[in-house]
Order: C-alpha cells, then structure tokens, then sequence
C-alpha cells in the first residue's frame, strides 16, 4: 500500500461514503450547522493512524479541517518542521522531508 491513499480508487469511494454518511462537518460546534466537504483521519496516518479505519474518519468543513491540521503539526508550511540544509549538499536536515525519502529510493 502506498503511504499516502489519496490517488486511489479506494480512497475516493470511502471518501465519498463517509460524506455521505455524515454530510454535516463533525469538528463544527454544537448547534452550528456546515456541509463537510472534506474527510480528515482523526489520528494522522503519518501517525499511525490507519487510513481505511472507518472509525479513524471524520466528515470535516474545510475550515475545521485547516485548523485541525495546524494545530496538530503547524499546516503544511507549519514551523515545527526542522527546515534547515546541509551547507555542503544542499540536502535537508529533517530525515522526514520528501526529499529525503526521493534519495533514500534512488
């Protein structure tokens, strides 16, 4: 299985059956009624969390999705990512960053 499920056909159908199941944003507050229009994994899967876990889904608005995601690991350009180089190489420090997983492959 890849690492990430999001270009698969079997993600966009679990997708689609959890927005279906709950079409209301599950992270809004009580009485606030928002349309999800996103799914997000309660428990990262970058975490451990299990990406076809039904019960690992949440039917999230996209504003409750981003804050989320930034609160649990600073967003996409959050800040808690180690952004510094190898002065030498160029290469990033972060042994997590994408990049070095493309070296690590070859």
């Amino acid at each position: 299985m890849a690492k990430w499920p999001y270009n698969t056909t079997r993600w966009t159908k679990l997708r689609a059956a959890k927005l279906r199941a709950n079409p209301l944003c599950e992270y809004c507050a009580t009485g606030q009624v928002t349309p999800a229009t996103q799914v997000d994994h309660k428990q990262a899967i970058n975490k451990g969390g299990d990406p076809w876990d039904w019960d690992n889904l949440a039917s999230t608005c996209a504003r409750c999705h981003t804050n989320k995601t930034n609160r649990e690991d600073g967003g996409c350009f959050g800040t808690s990512r180690n952004k510094a180089v190898d002065p030498a190489t160029g290469r990033p420090l972060d042994p997590d960053h994408w990049w070095n997983d493309k070296i690590s492959q070859g």
